[in-house]
């Protein structure tokens, strides 16, 4: 296994510097905060009463934090569809090329893709175009980015560096931007600043340069690598729980699987007396907000004395001080650093996907066409 303070190692397995990707998040958010600005925002999306954000993997997740940042406070709901198509989607009696007509559209679908060749996401971003739906496109440039110029649909152009995981502070301060500007939520230019602030702040704990007796990035890497992880989230930091998943799956080339709170009290725990060897080999993560509600903060108390009660390894991570935005920018870096240092030590380049490009190949040489 290798060493994390040994620098040599950085140079020999990530050869790309994805350690510099996730040092850039701050930088990344502050920018695309601003340049979200640039997009014109029709007048009629504010009488939406669903949105719906459309993608596949890195590029779909920003979808669920910011549903997280919108909250139960929100009137309007907030949903992420990854698939083929789009459930529930409304036809519209007189489309118009990007929006409903009239001042109060239905649906507001946002189609996501960082390369924008996403065959799924191009299968959506077809079946809303055809259904009239307001939309806008959020793409790194490619096809969607291309068919949503050519139809007369707004982009917003994602412009960092790297893989689409890589991508999303960008992603999430796009959606953040317009959502704030359709009154789904609010986030201000302060709470962009002190998220930016937050997320810094963290990568001065958990960048490579930290040694691992004063990392906890490294130092949960090394409790984590070469076991099972369990991630569970709950209120602002439920879909955080996914990307931390999502992240140990690929930077760390692990396994890993998340669930929400409370959802996963009524079935998930049953799981837990069952199979010793497993639990020997399972770290359960448990994500919890700076301030939860009375309710949540229960069921994370109750959650931790069940694992301890079976054996099963597990640890608390409490989002830092400050708004939902700086706990989620904050958790991302500290996710992203714990996913980054176990791929190093499973002996993987972190920014490489071997398997997923195979699945790829493998999909593209049995399509008929």
């Amino acid at each position: 296994m290798i060493d994390l303070d040994d620098q040599a190692s950085y140079e020999k397995l990530d050869p790309s510097g994805l350690h510099r990707r996730l040092q850039g998040l701050p930088a990344q958010c502050a920018q695309a905060w601003q340049a979200a600005k640039a997009t014109e925002v029709a007048e009629e999306w504010r009488g939406c009463t669903e949105v719906i954000v459309a993608g596949m993997g890195g590029s779909a997740i920003a979808g669920d934090l910011v549903a997280d940042l919108a909250g139960p406070a929100s009137a309007t709901p907030i949903r992420v569809v990854r698939n083929f198509c789009i459930p529930g989607l409304l036809p519209s009696t007189n489309p118009g090329p990007g929006q409903l007509p009239g001042l109060s559209p239905r649906q507001l679908i946002i189609v996501c893709s960082f390369s924008g060749d996403t065959e799924e996401t191009l299968s959506m971003f077809d079946q809303a175009r055809s259904s009239g739906a307001a939309m806008i496109a959020v793409a790194g440039g490619g096809t969607l980015g291309q068919q949503a110029v050519d139809a007369g649909i707004p982009v917003m152009t994602i412009n960092a560096p790297g893989e689409p995981r890589s991508a999303v502070g960008y992603n999430l301060m796009l959606l953040a931007s317009l959502l704030d500007r359709t009154r789904v939520l609010s986030v201000s230019d302060r709470e962009v600043s002190a998220a930016v602030d937050a997320a810094e702040s963290m990568i001065a704990q958990v960048g490579i340069q930290i040694p691992m007796k004063e990392n906890p990035a490294k130092s949960l890497a090394m409790e984590l690598a070469g076991g099972l992880t369990l991630m569970y989230g709950g209120g602002n930091l439920s879909g955080m729980a996914l990307r931390w998943k999502s992240q140990i799956n690929e930077n760390g080339k692990s396994w890993a699987f998340s669930e929400s709170m409370p959802e996963l009290l009524h079935n998930s725990v049953e799981s837990f007396p069952g199979g010793p060897e497993i639990r020997e080999r399972t770290t359960a993560l448990m994500l919890k907000p700076f301030q939860a509600s009375d309710e949540l903060e229960c069921r994370y108390a109750v959650l931790g004395e069940t694992l301890d009660c079976f054996g099963i390894k597990n640890r608390t991570l409490t989002g830092v001080s400050g708004g939902p935005l700086a706990q989620s920018l904050s958790m991302i870096v500290m996710g992203d650093h714990v996913s980054y240092y176990m791929g190093l030590l499973n002996g993987f380049n972190p920014s490489e996907t071997p398997s997923i490009d195979l699945f790829k190949e493998r999909l593209s040489a049995s399509d008929p066409s």
